[in-house]
């Protein structure tokens, strides 16, 4: 029993870090679009909304997210650790492509400099 309980331990400790790690990386790109695109989303400024807002919402959805991926393809498909990760790594990667396209480049501010609110930075090949 004490090795189940600490295989949990670690998932939730994997879940945690790369998680928290994919959230806090969502918001540095969207303080980065929005800043070089000059979007404002309200009068107080973008960094109080990033931080209790975005920084939360990405970091909760970054980490359940993963830790229900990775966690159901270790128990379904019996892997150890790589497969279970990349698939949790490509899931987060997903939602946080659609996070940014959604909240990165937002549609209702009109006084942007970038068009469409996509920075000039930003792939053309990755959609937003």
């Amino acid at each position: 029993m004490a090795k189940a309980a600490g295989k949990n331990r670690m998932d939730s400790f994997l879940s945690l870090v790369v998680g928290g790690a994919a959230g806090f990386g969502l918001v540095v790109l969207t303080s980065r679009a929005w800043r070089d695109c000059d979007v404002t989303i309200n009068s107080i400024g973008n960094g109080p909304t990033l931080l209790f807002v975005g920084v939360p919402v990405a970091g909760v959805v970054n980490i359940v997210l993963f830790s229900v991926v990775y966690r159901t393809s270790r128990s379904t498909k019996g892997g150890k650790f790589l497969m279970p990760f990349l698939a949790a790594a490509i899931a987060i990667t997903i939602a946080d492509l659609a996070l940014f396209s959604w909240a990165g480049t937002p549609a209702g501010s009109p006084a942007s400099l970038c068009p469409a609110n996509v920075p000039p930075w930003w792939p053309t090949w990755i959609p937003t």
